[in-house]
C-alpha cells in the first residue's frame, strides 16, 4: 500500500458498492458499507456482464461461480417488425474465444454478497444516508434520524442513477430521466430462446422494443420498452395492451410473454443519463450509475461499476497519498464512462422514443455498419465494453479474456 490504511466508507449496497467494499477491505482498509434497506438486495431482473466486467470478477475470485450460474452470450441479434436484420454483432469477430455472461442480477449480488461478508467489511443495513458532513479534510454520513457515522478520510457515493446524495451534494450535475424504460421478467425458457445463446431483440419502429436475454442454463429475462410516465409507480401497467403488441412483434416467444403476464412477473425501470461536472468533492467519491448511469441500451451498467471498484483499489496502491489517489482514479476512469455515456444518449433515441423517422434511419444503416469491417470491429468492441473513447479502445489477450 502506498500509504496507510484509510477509514473509508461506502454509501450503498449494489454491484459497485460491494465489489468496492470487499477490494478495499482486502487491501487492509476499514471499511463501513452503509445500505438505507434492512435486508440488502439486487433491484432488477437480468444484466449482461462484458468481458470487462468479468476480469473484474476473476480479481474478486468470483468469475469460475459467476460462470457457474449464468448463461453465455456469443453475440446479439436484433430484426425489425420484418424480418430485417437491424443488429448482429458477435464476440468472435474478437476473438474466437470472447463472450459475454448473461446472469440475473440476484445470482451476480448473491455473489459479491457473500464477498463482502467474508471480506472483514462492516455492513450497517437501515441507513438512509441523506447529507455529507465535512469535519476537516474527512467526511461524516448523516441519516435520515440525524445520526452521524463516521469521520471517514474517504466516503464513496454508490447509490445508483436515483442518487439523492448526488442531488445533495452536487446539484450542479446533470441526471435527467430518460423518456422511456422498461418493464423486465425472468421466466423459465419454456420457449427455446436461450439456445443460440445471443442477446435477441425485436423492434418495431422506435415505440415497441423487446429482448431476451439468456441468464442461467433454463432462464432467460425478457424487457419490454414502455415510456417512463407509463412506469410511474401510482400507474398499473396495461398488461393486456403489452401482451398484444408482444404477441405480434414476436409471435415465437409467445409462450415466454403470456406466461409473464400471466404471472404479472414483471418489475419497471427506469433510467438516467447522469452526468457530473467531477467525480469528487474532497473526500466524497462517486462511483457507479450514480456518476454515470446510462440507459440499457449498450449493457455496460454493471460492468462500468464493477471496472470502477477494481480502479479505486488500483489507485489507492498506486499512489502517494489520497488526492492524488483520486486524481488517478478520475483519469483512469474518465475516458470509458465519458464515452458509453456519449455514445448511450446518442443510441437510445434510435430505439426508444417517439422519432419515427430515427428508426426508419437505423434500420437502414445499422446492418451495413455491422457488417462494415471498420465500423463492426468499433461496435463490437463497444459491445464488450472495451471502447476508451471515440477513437481508441482496448484489447482481449491471447486467451480471448480482458486483463485489467
Amino acid at each position: 500500500m502506498a500509504f496507510g490504511s484509510l477509514e473509508v466508507g461506502i454509501v450503498g449496497c449494489g454491484v459497485a458498492g460491494q465489489a468496492a467494499a470487499s477490494f478495499l477491505a482486502a487491501a487492509g482498509h476499514r471499511v463501513t458499507v452503509m445500505e438505507r434497506f434492512r435486508q440488502a438486495g439486487p433491484v432488477g431482473a437480468g444484466l449482461l456482464l462484458q468481458p470487462t466486467g468479468l476480469a473484474v470478477l476473476r480479481a474478486l475470485g468470483l468469475e469460475e461461480a459467476a460462470l457457474a450460474g449464468g448463461a453465455r452470450i456469443d453475440g446479439l441479434l436484433g430484426l425489425n417488425q420484418y424480418g430485417t436484420t437491424v443488429l448482429d454483432l458477435a464476440y468472435g469477430d474478437l476473438h474466437p474465444a470472447a463472450f459475454g455472461l448473461g446472469i440475473r442480477r440476484s445470482a451476480l449480488f448473491d455473489l459479491l454478497h457473500g464477498r463482502l461478508l467474508t471480506s472483514g467489511a462492516r455492513l450497517l443495513t437501515g441507513l438512509d444516508i441523506v447529507d455529507v458532513e465535512r469535519d476537516g479534510p474527512r467526511a461524516l454520513a448523516v441519516d435520515a434520524g440525524g445520526g452521524r457515522h463516521g469521520p471517514f478520510d474517504l466516503l464513496v457515493v454508490a447509490d445508483g442513477a436515483h442518487s439523492h446524495l448526488r442531488d445533495r451534494l452536487m446539484p450542479e450535475a446533470w441526471a435527467p430521466l430518460y423518456p422511456w424504460g422498461c418493464i423486465w421478467a425472468t421466466a423459465p425458457d419454456i420457449t427455446g430462446l436461450g439456445a443460440p445463446r445471443l442477446l435477441q431483440q425485436r423492434f418495431a419502429g422506435s415505440r415497441q422494443m423487446m429482448g431476451v436475454l439468456p441468464v442461467a442454463r433454463d432462464a432467460v429475462t425478457m424487457f419490454w420498452s414502455l415510456p417512463a410516465a407509463a412506469l410511474e409507480q401510482d400507474q398499473p401497467i396495461d398488461l393486456e395492451t403489452v401482451r398484444w403488441q408482444a404477441l405480434k412483434l414476436w409471435p415465437r416467444a409467445a409462450a415466454l410473454i403470456e406466461r409473464a403476464v400471466d404471472d404479472n412477473a414483471f418489475v419497471r425501470a427506469t433510467y438516467r443519463d447522469v452526468w457530473l461536472p467531477r467525480w469528487n468533492d474532497g473526500p466524497v467519491l462517486f462511483i457507479g450509475d450514480a456518476v454515470h448511469g446510462t440507459s440499457p441500451q449498450l449493457g455496460q451498467g454493471a460492468n462500468l461499476g464493477l471496472r470502477d471498484a477494481y480502479a479505486l483499489d488500483a489507485s489507492l496502491r498506486d499512489a502517494s497519498d489520497l488526492k492524488a489517489a483520486l486524481s488517478l482514479f478520475t483519469r483512469r476512469r474518465r475516458p470509458a464512462s465519458r464515452f458509453y455515456r456519449q455514445a448511450s444518449r446518442l443510441l437510445t433515441p434510435f430505439f426508444q422514443s417517439d422519432g419515427a423517422a430515427l428508426a426508419i434511419l437505423r434500420d437502414l444503416t445499422l446492418r451495413h455498419a455491422c457488417y462494415a469491417p471498420m465500423t463492426g470491429s468499433m461496435m463490437a468492441a463497444t459491445l464488450a465494453g472495451l471502447r476508451r473513447g471515440w477513437l481508441s479502445s482496448d484489447g482481449l489477450d491471447k486467451d480471448g479474456r480482458f486483463v485489467l
